[in-house]
């Protein structure tokens, strides 16, 4: 039996804001960063205040967000009791306001309230707190808005560990869709969210929890971001900005996050998010070099599903093997394009600097969920091996 999460509604195209004044709101929670805050919080706020609705804006969400803050915007939920969270930004914007709502519906659990959480845990969150979740996206990368899963970094610990979390109550009840958000990106953040996008709908439909519905979700995004992302990042680079071509890949990332929520991520993930955590690399810069890794790594379980990406990426070959081997250089070819290093020391990691958090880096991407859906079985000697070849960025060869 399959269990298929969707969102209640996906508001999309030019002017979609405007859908907040007709939804009457009395008091709304609006969790964003700095930088949101100032480019687009107006935007949301004339909105609102068609309707009177009241406002709170909780602002301090870091680039990796934190089960600290997190914590700390559940005491401001509970103490102002709100009807609506929106969560205005990129990924780690809304994986906070999904780790915030469990937290306030269950004060007394604490940081327990989300540590450990199980996606078939019932949770009654929108009873308990009589709220509605609405997600805002301002990149088109995490597919954070469709998806019921959000990461967050521990500090309490020696070395930070990105937690991963989910629970089918926490899928959006609103998805806003705006290319107007979108129209300012720099080159480097449309290449790097638009990798991310690509990696989910690779990830989701190699996993082994893959299922038609997700198929036919992730196979589209995979052909949005392929098609769309080059161009947009050249474009950007040359200050030219065509709207519609950037609101392809915001659907990209919905599409892409809401397929691969219901069917797992893979073993590009788990390396991406232990990475990210040793050594600091923000999540868009490290995703899209560590799926090259993960398809090479994969090519010989799944060289049929490898190779209809590739037909979907317009290659040609005799032979699913043949096809596979095109794709993972035409994806090589696409990280170089989009101007994205290939290995951590070209990322900047030191050969001290690794070896001094290899066994950190190993433990966090074999207990990541990741290797639980990828399609060839990872142990300890097969990371190991990986993260050798990820430093000095050689093809995988076993």
């Amino acid at each position: 039996m399959w269990d298929f999460t969707s969102p209640r509604k996906v508001i999309f195209g030019e002017d979609a804001l405007e859908y907040l004044a007709e939804e009457s709101f009395n008091n709304a929670f609006i969790v964003t960063d700095p930088t949101m805050k100032k480019l687009h919080l107006i935007k949301v706020e004339e909105q609102l205040k068609k309707s009177n609705t009241k406002i709170t804006v909780f602002d301090e969400i870091p680039g990796e967000p934190t089960l600290q803050v997190v914590q700390k915007g559940a005491k401001i939920l509970a103490e102002i009791q709100p009807d609506v969270i929106i969560a205005l930004g990129g990924g780690s914007v809304m994986d906070a306001a999904k780790g915030m709502w469990p937290m306030w519906a269950s004060p007394e659990d604490g940081l327990d309230a989300i540590e450990g959480l199980h996606f078939a845990e019932k949770l009654d969150i929108r009873k308990k707190t009589n709220c509605i979740l609405i997600n805002i996206p301002t990149t088109s990368g995490t597919g954070s808005e469709a998806t019921w899963a959000a990461v967050l970094t521990d500090e309490s610990k020696t070395v930070d560990r990105k937690a991963s979390m989910g629970n089918r109550e926490l899928v959006a009840d609103l998805i806003i869709l705006d290319p107007i958000l979108i129209k300012t990106l720099p080159a480097h953040l449309i290449a790097g969210t638009g990798l991310d996008a690509l990696c989910h709908a690779i990830d989701g439909y190699l996993t082994t929890y893959r299922n038609d519905i997700s198929d036919a979700l992730v196979r589209h995004a995979f052909k949005l971001c392929w098609e769309n992302l080059p161009i947009a990042f050249e474009q950007a680079k040359n200050s030219e900005i065509d709207l519609e071509l950037r609101e392809k890949l915001q659907i990209a990332a919905t599409i892409a996050g809401w397929g691969f929520s219901n069917s797992q991520i893979i073993l590009s993930h788990s390396l991406a998010h232990s990475a990210g955590s040793v050594f600091k690399i923000p999540h868009s810069d490290c995703i899209g070099p560590m799926c090259w890794y993960s398809l090479m790594y994969n090519k010989d379980t799944e060289p049929q599903r490898i190779a209809d990406l590739a037909r979907l990426a317009g290659l040609e070959g005799a032979s699913d093997e043949e096809l596979s081997v095109k794709l993972i250089n035409a994806y090589r070819k696409f990280l170089i394009k989009l101007e994205f290093p290939l290995s951590l020391k070209d990322m900047g990691v030191t050969r001290e600097q690794y070896e001094t958090n290899r066994e950190s880096l190993i433990d966090f991407a074999l207990n990541d969920s990741g290797n639980l859906s990828n399609p060839r079985p990872v142990d300890y000697e097969d990371i190991e091996k990986i993260f050798e070849y990820v430093f000095e960025g050689k093809e995988i060869d076993f």
